[in-house]
């Protein structure tokens, strides 16, 4: 009867999404699908970088220019930009394509992700989290760690393409702040 009663809720779509993953996330080495890192059971993206002598206002200055040069998407929004903390919060899109081929149906897909960045004297902490993957037709996004829609070879091919993006976003912001030339 249990059972029942909770493919009636499921069905009138009365249980939140989180719970409504059939499969469990397939977790390797610490690893979702055995690429994106996974820390308390979130996939979450983290380093610190020091960047010498550089004071805490400088730094928030250049991770402040580096988000305003980094061209994001007229979708992504920075809640906060505070120069007294050092702090950079946004809401972030990253849109990954995957090819068509003979293993491989392809598609466009788009995530949406936290990116904080912490400036205090000398370094920055930068952590991308909170991933989640749109939903096309306008439905609710689902939280990466428990979408299921595709088959793990599929997955696989997205995540290795998101993983290398978003490494890439790491190592810009290391770029544009750390490595950044004076005029």
């Amino acid at each position: 009867m249990q059972n029942v009663l909770f493919l009636f809720v499921l069905a009138a779509g009365l249980v939140p999404h989180s719970m409504t993953a059939l499969c469990p996330p397939i977790l390797t080495n610490g690893k979702l699908h055995g690429i994106l890192p996974v820390v308390n059971q979130r996939v979450r993206y983290s380093e610190v970088v020091d960047c010498g002598s550089v004071s805490q206002a400088e730094l928030f200055r250049r991770a402040r220019l580096w988000v305003a040069q980094s061209g994001h998407s007229a979708q992504d929004s920075f809640t906060l930009s505070d120069k007294e903390t050092g702090d950079v919060v946004g809401r972030v899109t990253q849109v990954v394509t995957v090819p068509r081929s003979e293993n491989s149906p392809g598609g466009v897909y788009t995530f949406r992700y936290n990116l904080v960045v912490e400036c205090t004297n000398r370094k920055y902490r930068v952590t991308l989290g909170q991933l989640e993957l749109e939903d096309g037709a306008g439905g609710r996004p689902a939280p990466i760690e428990t979408y299921c829609q595709k088959p793990g070879k599929d997955l696989q091919v997205i995540y290795a393409e998101l993983d290398t993006q978003l490494r890439g976003v790491l190592k810009g912001l290391q770029d544009g702040v750390k490595e950044y030339q004076a005029f």
